[in-house]
């Protein structure tokens, strides 16, 4: 008897191991691919835990855009108060052609025509 208890003990113990270190590499996982919240082409986060940039803030007319919305307070992740910097400066910009708005009064983002559909040819050719 005790020893079919100490096998069933045992037995437990490596089952919650196994369950704990897959949740731990879920975990790890799906916090560097969390898309963005508005477009999935987009990552909310700047850039990835390597510190290494994507595709699309990699290139130099979508980082003008962005380092703009940046300089006029937009922050990541601020999305859900009317000051992200994806969901509230830059798609509006890049993929409304329009411009940000805060408290509902239109925000001119000084950034050339150019260097929106240079960012724009980027960010469609990232989704393809």
């Amino acid at each position: 008897m005790r020893r079919r208890t100490t096998c069933r003990v045992l037995v437990a113990g490596a089952f919650l191991l196994s369950m704990m270190i897959g949740a731990d590499v879920t975990a790890q996982t799906g916090a560097q691919t969390m898309p963005h919240p508005s477009t999935s082409a987009i990552p909310q986060t700047p850039s990835s835990k390597s510190g290494q940039k994507t595709a699309i803030e990699s290139n130099p007319a979508c980082e003008r855009i962005i380092n703009e919305c940046k300089k006029l307070g937009f922050i990541p992740g601020q999305y859900k108060k009317d000051n992200g910097l994806w969901k509230d400066c830059f798609d509006p910009v890049v993929k409304g052609g329009g411009s940000p708005t805060r408290d509902g009064k239109s925000i001119s983002v000084p950034v050339s025509p150019s260097d929106v559909q240079a960012c724009r040819a980027a960010t469609e050719s990232h989704h393809k």
